[in-house]
């Protein structure tokens, strides 16, 4: 089959914003295009192919003139059958028909690029491009060659997190082989969960039509001729030797391109892949002003004159309103644009003033690195538009421009002053490499070439062959000679070896774009890779930091990037800040906290400019979920229902609002604000705290941490983390025991952060500082305080910090005010009158009054009077002021926080009872049942009596020993019940089959069992018969005297209750024991934190009560409800421990704070290293002491091997 081959005029990349008027003819300003020869027949240029995938020409009909053929008309898709693959001894990856297209050598690549992206849909320019070559047919592969296939090439590839094109020579044999089997074998291994990574994939294999198999070709011819390409099935023939010169497709690879040398050597594919690599470096146009809508380009917009304010008020991108306009009409006028780093710039694309008639005709291009020194583009003007609008005038350089300023003069124009629209046409940067592994002379001289035409070179060292070569030629001092006789042992032609040779030469001139990769690199040949693009100085550096962040070598990044002699430059160094602030979005979201941390230490981002409320808000919403519900209330790992999923990041916010204000405090009212949308690009107030935030509810523990130690208030910070990990682990489900266990360890560890940082800032500050610290109000954790967040998370360690109990002391003496306040006569008395000693005394005197009345009427006989009696009259006065003092706790406290406390049970269980209790006592048919329900009411008010020995060393602690062993009880009780009916119901079956009496049944399964643990056994009613005359079996005498029924089955009853005796005895009630010292002892082992926690709770509970106790404290009642009834003044709230602070004496106690734990944070470090040096130590002496034995035994060696003269 013959087809006819015309060069296409190149075309502008596909997808590459709106740049119109982009024909197929020459451009007339200067642009770099191909000119067609003419047609074999006078017919019109063809119009692209528009029927993906195959558009052959269809035949000639008799009468009609033949159309003219594309260069890309041999084209189509085939797939191999089952058979096949079977053969080739490998499953091929899912990836449906396969493509192909046959070009002539000399192909124009730009054309060729064009084609692929509209033809096969393929997006370019790809993010990375990998060519690998080398041997051609299967070779030995050592330990580092497979790692390379199996590992390296394939976690590059699919790591990548964007497009990935490799490129191979596509035949079944060697390298092109080896790469995509491992592909294959990684995608199936990991199917389904990287499906995305391998869709975004694409195999390119490059071959020379002439080498594929005869068989293979007139199939191909065929199905093209007879238009059945896209139902071609290929039957691959497999080559078992390496002897054959004719190959196999490799069936792994997506896409191939046949290069149509019927000679069937590798030099006409191997320089179209080069073409190809150098192409899709600079292939791919986009308009820099329109293209990306997350930043104000126009702020890089200045001018020397404007007929507006400033040139940044003015909108002149290309489909914009609006157009710039010079001031002045003379020759010198300009306007240019700051890329922000430099960029490829392939052209200009310009429109007239849409609002009036005014357009440039004639203008200049000039271009900067540093604003001072101008060049212009092509040393020529460049042609303008014709009209305000319509008109797109598309002016392309004649090469690529690389520079970060641009500069337009206009030098015509129409109308009074030049106006102008325009836009840059700006290529995107691609990391393009080529990898050697093992080859000949023609893998050789196609890794040269591509060093010469500026693509890196990674060459697996110890490979083979001329991997082997180029490995020792590109290192410094080698002997010319050295090379040349290792290519004799590859290359049989002396001819073939002095231009390899000189090819060599030429490609050992550029060391920057070489580097060797023998196995030994730490990162394998991923970290080969990235060095290699590092040092490629073409392309922009944050394609490095992506393709490093993907990859997860930050420490090359911090090797290679982050020196301290490119540290302070770096910005110059084509870094985007629109890239870096996507890639710190990306990092935090992957949990890539040392990439994090190279970002910001290194000033990389500029967190107080980058980190906006928009920024918060879309990294929550990214994650598609309220993160708290996704760990606690849901699955761990599973996604929320639809309800949890935010519509918007505004709702995210609002989801992170109510999920910290269950995790963290109920006050949390961080992310409150009426409207995100006004505020999204308004940087946040303390970047790190919401940072900070973010990583705690994603579970970033070691990011936490590192924001942590960034934060402007870290003791409140390290307390409110301690308090999400403890109510984290406590609603978890019990099921998932490591989740569990890691949130204990998470909550334990800023426990121990808080308590240190206060330790650091104790030792190092004066006690009133420590005091401002932990009272200071905290407004970003819901306006608390240290010393509440340390309550709510139940921080021991924190609270009995001798520092808080020296406040602590402090409080309860003698009340809390300010250092420096009136310290007159007045205030010490009101400071001692409202003392929580003083409180507390006069309280628990009031109370035992209370409950001396309250015992009095219940042992006398004032119940028995018709009517209530003076006692119970003061006793019902006393306990309505407790029941107005409750409901003033609820409202000032709010429901929630109030019945988190254990003993505000306890007093509404008394206070209900009492009522009830009173309400029976005035009936004249309920006192009996009114004297029950009050003496319980008296026990309970007797055992709030516990409650007030809690300020007390000695017995506070055992206060607390009673309320765990309670809980021990209750657990022992369940399983003592469950026994008991189990022992009852069997033995009443037993012994008493036939009694139908419930007072009986109860008697016999729960009432005897019972008392029976304590030793009353009653044998007298187990072991017992009528003859005895304790018991009788007459029916009748039983129902109607009442008298005891003889039991049945004494032995089998007997034997029951033995087995009860021991389960009871003798199990539970030792496993009660042991439950009881397990409780003493962890109690008693922190019997010391306990107290002082007891402690500063009842201080807090009696600072924060009326200075007077009930039945007195309705005086305070009814002056507060006076104060809001009259001055509408709410005094229901209590006073709390919490110091006020104008704005400076704030800003100092959070410089004081911050700076303190910021050394606290270093010391720790340095100890931390010191410690890591002395345990290194003996290692290292070891390793010493062997290197000096080593070197003893070399030079005892040559002593003995130097001759011994002996003198006569």
């Amino acid at each position: 089959m013959s087809t006819s081959y015309i060069p296409l005029t190149p075309q502008p990349a596909g997808g590459t914003g709106n740049v119109n008027n982009q024909q197929n003819n020459a451009n007339p300003n200067g642009g770099s295009t191909v000119n067609p020869p003419p047609p074999p027949q006078a017919q019109p240029t063809p119009k692209p192919p528009t029927q993906p995938p195959v558009n052959p020409q269809p035949q000639t009909q008799p009468g009609t003139q033949q159309q003219p053929s594309s260069p890309f008309n041999f084209n189509g898709e085939f797939k191999f059958t089952e058979e096949s693959t079977h053969r080739l001894k490998t499953k091929p990856r899912p990836i449906g028909n396969r493509k192909f297209v046959k070009v002539k050598p000399d192909v124009d690549v730009k054309a060729l690029c064009n084609w692929m992206s509209t033809e096969w849909n393929m997006t370019l320019p790809p993010g990375l491009v990998l060519s690998v070559t080398g041997g051609a047919w299967d070779f030995p592969r050592n330990a580092v060659v497979k790692e390379v296939f199996r590992k390296g090439l394939v976690d590059a590839a699919v790591k990548n997190g964007d497009l990935t094109m490799i490129i191979t020579g596509g035949t079944h044999k060697g390298v092109m082989k080896y790469t995509a089997r491992g592909l294959s074998e990684y995608e199936w291994a990991h199917k389904p969960t990287v499906s995305d990574d391998i869709v975004d994939l694409i195999i390119l294999g490059v071959t020379t039509w002439g080498s594929l198999q005869q068989e293979l070709r007139d199939k191909l011819e065929e199905a093209v001729t007879n238009h059945q390409v896209t139902e071609l099935e290929v039957q691959a023939l497999v080559n078992t030797t390496n002897n054959s010169t004719k190959k196999v497709l490799e069936p792994n690879h997506s896409h191939f391109i046949f290069v149509d040398d019927t000679t069937g050597q590798r030099t006409a594919a191997n320089e179209l892949r080069v073409k190809l690599e150098r192409e899709l470096r600079t292939f791919g146009e986009t308009q820099y002003l329109t293209c990306d809508d997350k930043v104000n380009r126009c702020e890089q917009i200045s001018c020397s004159s404007s007929s507006h304010r400033t040139c940044q008020h003015t909108q002149i991108g290309l489909d914009d309103s609006e157009a710039w306009i010079a001031d002045v009409a003379d020759g010198n006028q300009w306007i240019s644009i700051d890329l922000t780093y430099p960029r490829r710039v392939t052209g200009l694309v310009m429109k007239g003033n849409p609002q009036a008639d005014l357009w440039v005709t004639k203008f200049k291009v000039m271009y900067s690195d540093d604003e001072e020194d101008w060049k212009v583009v092509d040393n020529r003007e460049f042609d303008g538009t014709s009209d305000r609008d319509t008109t797109v005038a598309t002016s392309r350089f004649s090469s690529t421009v690389r520079a970060r300023f641009f500069k337009i003069q206009p030098t015509e124009w129409h109308g009074d002053r030049p106006s102008m629209r325009f836009d840059l046409l700006v290529c995107k940067d691609v990391a393009v490499v080529c990898v050697l592994v093992e080859g000949g002379m023609y893998s050789i001289r196609q890794a040269c070439s591509s060093v010469e035409a500026g693509t890196p070179l990674v060459v697996v060292a110890d490979s083979g062959r001329g991997a082997n070569v180029l490995a020792h030629a590109f290192k410094e001092d080698q002997d010319e000679n050295i090379i040349k006789a290792e290519l004799n042992e590859i290359i049989r032609r002396d001819e073939d070896v002095d231009s390899t040779l000189e090819l060599i030469k030429e490609a050992a001139k550029k060391p920057n774009l070489l580097n060797i990769y023998d196995g030994s690199c730490e990162g394998g040949i991923q970290a080969s890779i990235l060095e290699a693009l590092q040092r490629d100085d073409e392309k922009s550096m944050d394609v490095d930091i992506k393709l490093a962040f993907q990859w997860g070598y930050h420490e090359v990044l911090k090797e290679q990037m982050f020196a301290s002699s490119f540290t302070y430059n770096w910005k110059m160094y084509n870094v985007d800040e629109l890239v870096l602030e996507d890639l710190l979005r990306e990092t935090i979201l992957k949990n890539q906290v040392e990439f994090v941390k190279l970002l910001i230490d290194n000033d990389v981002v500029d967190l107080d400019k980058c980190v906006t409320w928009g920024f918060i808000g879309q990294m929550y919403y990214y994650q598609r979920m309220a993160i708290y519900w996704k760990i606690v209330k849901r699955l761990p790992g599973r996604m929320g229902n639809r309800r949890n999923r935010p519509s918007s990041w505004t709702k995210a916010l609002e989801n992170v609002q109510d999920d910290m204000q269950e995790l963290a405090i109920d006050s949390f009212s961080y992310y409150h604000k009426d409207n995100y949308e006004e505020h999204k690009n308004d940087p946040v107030d303390d970047p790190y705290r919401h940072l900070f935030i973010f990583a705690l509810l994603c579970g970033y523990d070691e990011m936490a941490l590192y924001f942590w130690e960034e934060d402007s208030e870290p003791i409140a910070s390290a307390l409110a983390a301690s308090n999400m990990y403890k109510n984290q682990s406590k609603k978890i489900s019990s099921r998932y025991t490591e989740q569990q266990e890691h949130l204990k360890k998470m909550k334990k560890k800023f426990a121990a952060l808080a308590y240190e940082s206060l330790d650091a800032c104790e030792a190092t500050s004066k006690t009133a500082d420590t005091f401002n610290v932990v009272l200071r109000h905290v407004p970003s954790w819901g306006d608390t305080t240290c010393l509440k967040l340390a309550e709510l998370s139940v921080n021991l360690s924190f609270i009995g910090h001798a520092g808080i109990q020296a406040l602590v002391d402090k409080v309860w003496r003698h009340g809390l005010h300010k250092p420096g306040n009136d310290a007159r006569f007045c205030v010490k008395a009101m400071d001692f009158v409202q003392a929580p000693r003083v409180a507390f005394g006069q309280y628990l005197m009031f109370y035992l009054l209370f409950l001396a009345l309250f015992s009095y009427m219940m042992l006398s006989d004032q119940l028995a009077s018709r009517w209530p009696q003076e006692v119970e009259y003061v006793l019902m006065v006393w306990v309505a002021t407790f029941i107005a003092e409750e409901i003033r706790e609820m409202i000032a406290h709010s429901p929630k926080r109030y019945f988190r406390v254990p003993w505000n049970w306890n007093d509404i269980f008394n206070l209900t009872l009492f009522t009830v209790g009173m309400i029976l006592r005035l009936t004249a048919f309920g006192r009996n049942e009114a004297r029950i329900i009050l003496a319980f009411s008296l026990f309970g008010f007797y055992f709030r009596l516990l409650h007030e020995l809690t300020p007390f060393k000695f017995t506070g602690p055992k206060v607390l020993m009673v309320g765990q062993m309670i809980l021990d009880v209750l657990v022992i009780l369940t399983i003592m019940i469950i026994l008991l009916l189990a022992y009852g119901m069997s033995t009443t079956a037993i012994l008493y089959p036939h009694t139908s009496d419930p007072v009986s049944l109860v008697t016999s399964i729960i009432y005897r069992p019972y008392f029976q643990i304590y030793g009353e056994l009653a044998l007298d009613s187990i072991d017992v018969t009528a003859d005895d005359g304790g018991c009788t079996t007459n029916e009748t005498a039983i129902q109607l005297d009442g008298a005891m029924r003889c039991p049945e089955h004494v032995g089998w009853g007997l034997f029951c209750l033995a087995l009860w005796m021991i389960l009871s005895n003798a199990l539970l009630l030792n496993l009660l024991i042991a439950m009881f010292s397990n409780t003493y002892e962890r109690v008693n082992e922190k019997n010391e934190l306990f107290w002082r926690f007891m402690r500063y709770s009842i201080t807090k509970e009696y600072y924060k009560k009326p200075s007077l106790a009930p039945p007195f404290i309705i005086i305070v009642h009814f002056w507060r409800l006076g104060c809001f009834m009259f001055r509408n003044i709410w005094t229901w709230n209590s006073p709390t421990l919490k110091l006020g602070f104008n704005e400076d004496e704030q800003r100092h106690i959070k410089a004081l704070e911050k700076q303190v734990v910021y050394d606290y944070i270093m010391k720790k470090r340095q100890d931390e290293q010191e410690q890591d040096r002395k345990e290194q130590m003996p290692d290292r002496l070891d390793m010493l002491e062997s290197q000096l034995k080593l070197f003893k035994t070399h030079v005892d060696e040559r002593f003995d091997k130097v001759p011994v003269r002996v003198t006569p």
